[in-house]
């Protein structure tokens, strides 16, 4: 975690290059522990280093601490009302009778529609970013403001996948949401002054799917500084897997590896350990804590020390949208990282032969965990050269620039529209 610093001076505001920015994102910022949040919070604290930003986000239940926490970090104006279970189960509730993505339901809230509709009466800013498409709803009828819509990865193909590998009312729920949700993601796409994705295989798909739409890419960066401080002491025959727990495919991964790859690992080193870490596991993830070599920590405040003293990250997951940041943060640490086909090629460019990749069939990829844990020499070589990679070309610094100048073109194009309407 970044140490908080001291606020802004508010000289900044009188730079002719200042925008005043609206910034949605689905919860508050902090920590930056999960997917969503390491974005934002990188993404925010970079851009009100420079301009004037107000964030519109959601307050759930299990935030209140961070909420404290952010004014610390941040200078910027917060608009984060309470969003407990209620109106969630309200939203998704009228959501399936109005045949609409039971995702906008669950983030959709009043309050914060309210205030957001004041705040752009009262005190309109020069530009709206949108980071996930389900906060899109916040701002759909916004046409005079440039808005640029980060998709981070296309939602209604994780339901997709996701239905593809149900069965019964799960797989009626996963397929409907994943149907009406490119529905929507193909509307606003329309609507919208950019559209940004994460990785180019995400634009790929999303060319493919939302054809005739500009597309952008918005690689996801790595604090560098914070995951390199930590000295490596591994552990042998450690594993590692990171990841919010009750997130289903990361718990598809993990149950997956437990019941085909585990028992072949375990058979040939019977001192192997394998460490769950993430918040939030499913009751699917706590019941592999009774089998022998299995420990599920739950939450943990710093990952950092069992990145340190593992002796491989392993990532079988068989859906990965977007990037994988517990990959990028695994490199950057100094871990060597055992992942599959379908992660590896969300993986920024150049990334993937910095890491080992094998199919997620048992046999092979049982033989590579073995493999790995007997060459100590080969983990360590690929290692280096990966955090060697991310220091060199995944900072967010670097990453960061891209989000700069897209922010500058979208804001000068408005500018000109608002300018020839005038004129006429």
């Amino acid at each position: 975690m970044s140490k908080c610093r001291a606020p802004i001076s508010q000289d900044k505001w009188h730079s002719q290059n200042t925008v005043k920015i609206l910034y949605l994102c689905q919860r508050l910022p902090f920590p930056p522990d999960r997917g969503d949040r390491i974005v934002t919070f990188n993404q925010i604290r970079h851009l009100c280093k420079k301009h004037q930003v107000t964030v519109g986000c959601l307050n759930h239940e299990d935030m209140f601490t961070a909420a404290k926490t952010i004014n610390n970090e941040f200078d910027v104006k917060w608009v984060a009302p309470d969003h407990s279970l209620w109106p969630k189960t309200f939203g998704m509730a009228a959501c399936l009778l109005a045949r609409k993505p039971l995702t906008l339901g669950y983030f959709n809230n009043k309050d914060l529609h309210a205030r957001i509709t004041d705040l752009i009466d009262n005190d309109p800013p020069d530009l709206v970013i949108v980071f996930s498409s389900s906060m899109a709803q916040y701002v759909t009828e916004i046409e005079s403001i440039p808005r640029i819509m980060h998709f981070c990865d296309l939602d209604s193909q994780k339901w997709k996948d996701l239905a593809e590998r149900c069965k019964g009312i799960t797989r009626w729920i996963y397929d409907r949401e994943g149907r009406l949700l490119l529905e929507y993601e193909r509307r606003i796409a329309a609507e919208f002054s950019a559209c940004c994705v994460v990785t180019e295989h995400e634009a790929e798909l999303f060319r493919r799917i939302i054809p005739g739409i500009p597309v952008h890419i918005l690689e996801n960066g790595v604090d560098t500084d914070y995951f390199s401080a930590f000295p490596r002491q591994p552990e042998e025959q450690t594993l590692l897997f990171v990841g919010v727990m009750d997130y289903a495919p990361n718990v598809e991964a993990v149950t997956y590896f437990t019941k085909t790859i585990w028992p072949t690992v375990t058979s040939a080193r019977p001192n192997a350990r394998f460490r769950i870490v993430g918040s939030r596991p499913a009751k699917a993830v706590r019941k592999l804590a009774k089998i022998r070599g299995i420990e599920v920590t739950g939450y943990v405040a710093d990952i950092r020390p069992y990145l340190c003293s593992s002796t491989m990250l392993v990532a079988p997951l068989e859906i990965a949208r977007g990037i994988q940041n517990k990959i990028l943060e695994a490199m950057a640490s100094g871990l060597p990282v055992l992942t599959t086909p379908a992660v590896a090629k969300g993986l920024p460019q150049g990334a993937e032969s910095q890491v080992f990749v094998e199919e997620r069939e048992p046999s092979r990829f049982a033989s590579a965990v073995l493999e790995l844990i007997d060459n100590p020499g080969l983990r360590e070589q690929r290692s280096a050269s990966a955090r060697d990679y991310i220091q060199r070309y995944c900072t967010w610094e670097l990453k960061l620039q891209a989000l700069d100048e897209l922010l500058d073109k979208v804001v000068a194009d408005g500018r000109k529209r608002r300018h020839h309407a005038n004129a006429g």
